[in-house]
């Protein structure tokens, strides 16, 4: 028997699990606020917490599906050892959490963000990646706007490896907050390059302090100067279609590095356009990625491609030259390619996976138009982008949000 069969399990806080369930699954619909198995969510009560599997979506968190875990292990994990960087990996956070089961096992995986879950005080704690927030936490001035804007009803947390690290660093800058000012730690966390926390021990009041942060930097973002991509290149009309049939079949085959051909999906709204076209879409792709979410579902590196003077056929010559090129620098194969004058594809194994890759890409250029109008974009920097390419937690986590139909 695992350590977990000998623990007696707690009556279940039916009331309190379908409250953090309806709040998740309003939270997991909106578009705003998370993405594909982005997020995660827990409830706690008599030494139990009650968190979502990792790579679950949020809008079908159901309350059969939380995984019930004893508090006082993974918090002694949390305080064993030294700083925040003493575990890079997540091997000893599922193992401690595995021996921390209240319930029998299966193969869902706890959120790996868990210990700072049980960490928090209070009943109830969301983890979500809103687009708005993060154009002030992908920001350059990030930390001072949040200061400027919110004042003490966040906390700003700098980027730290997700896992136990995360956990202790929120931990410390809690325990910092409390000693400097004689007040508790706001129940808001801003991560920087990442997303939000907020803790309180009703679904209402993390619904309350999550919106009204994002109104708060909305309207500061309002009373900016206005967002311009800048000249916009567009191919001839005539020459789009001709041009997007011969790079669909030729990126599905290229980027399939010999396993049957990619699901490629295209996409020339204007978004996608300016991304693909203009000097400052090219600027961002070029400087790295903005979330662990861009990386783990679009990938760190687009294929960029200049504007293609021919046909059909040069259109491939050119992806092919630049395929050819990426390879010489040792870099995946590309998620998504840019194309200047044309737009935007995605690959994928599936249409979803692919349709998910264009999402979150476009996301991130919100995010990054977002933070260069407050100052300046502030990408992942090339550690923390290695951690998150190299984390097996994050795979996991990829892989399990597309399992489900």
């Amino acid at each position: 028997m695992g350590a977990h069969a000998s623990r007696s399990a707690s009556p279940v806080p039916a009331d309190l699990l379908a409250e953090v369930v309806r709040l998740s699954r309003r939270f997991g619909a909106d578009p705003e606020f998370v993405r594909a198995g982005g997020g995660n969510s827990s409830a706690k009560r008599d030494g139990v917490l009650f968190i979502k599997p990792s790579g679950v979506s949020l809008a079908t968190l159901k309350v059969e599906s939380l995984i019930a875990l004893a508090i006082e292990p993974l918090l002694e994990l949390l305080e064993a050892g030294g700083g925040p960087g003493d575990d890079q990996g997540s091997g000893e956070v599922l193992r401690v959490a595995e021996s921390a089961r209240v319930s029998p096992t299966d193969d869902r995986r706890p959120s790996v963000e868990l210990l700072f879950h049980a960490l928090l005080p209070d009943q109830i704690v969301l983890h979500t990646h809103p687009i708005t927030i993060n154009t002030l936490t992908c920001a350059i001035r990030g930390r001072d706007l949040a200061e400027r804007i919110l004042g003490d009803r966040a906390l700003w947390i700098p980027y730290t490896d997700p896992g136990l690290p995360l956990a202790r660093v929120i931990r410390d800058e809690r325990n910092a907050y409390a000693e400097r000012t004689g007040r508790r730690a706001p129940r808001a966390l801003l991560l920087q390059n990442h997303g939000l926390v907020v803790s309180a021990d009703t679904a209402a009041e993390i619904e309350e302090l999550s919106r009204d942060i994002v109104a708060r930097i909305s309207d500061h973002a309002d009373g900016q100067p206005p967002f311009s991509w800048g000249v916009v290149p567009r191919s001839g009309k005539e020459r789009v279609p001709e041009l997007v049939d011969a790079l669909q079949s030729a990126i599905g085959v290229c980027t399939a590095a010999g396993s049957p051909p990619r699901v490629v999906v295209f996409d020339d709204s204007p978004l996608a356009v300016a991304a693909a076209g203009s000097e400052l879409g090219r600027r961002f792709a070029r400087g790295g990625p903005l979330t662990p979410d861009q990386i783990v579902y679009a990938g760190s590196w687009p294929l960029v491609i200049g504007e293609i003077p021919g046909d059909g056929e040069a259109a491939v010559a050119a992806l092919e030259a630049a395929l050819a090129e990426r390879a010489t620098r040792d870099v995946d194969p590309p998620i998504i390619v840019l194309v200047a004058g044309v737009g935007l594809f995605a690959t994928g194994d599936t249409a979803r996976q692919a349709a998910t890759a264009r999402t979150l890409y476009l996301d991130a250029m919100r995010i990054a138009s977002g933070a260069h109008r407050l100052g300046g974009v502030r990408p992942l920097g090339s550690d923390e982008r290695r951690f998150i390419e190299r984390w097996e937690a994050e795979a996991y986590r990829r892989q399990i949000a597309f399992r489900a139909p």
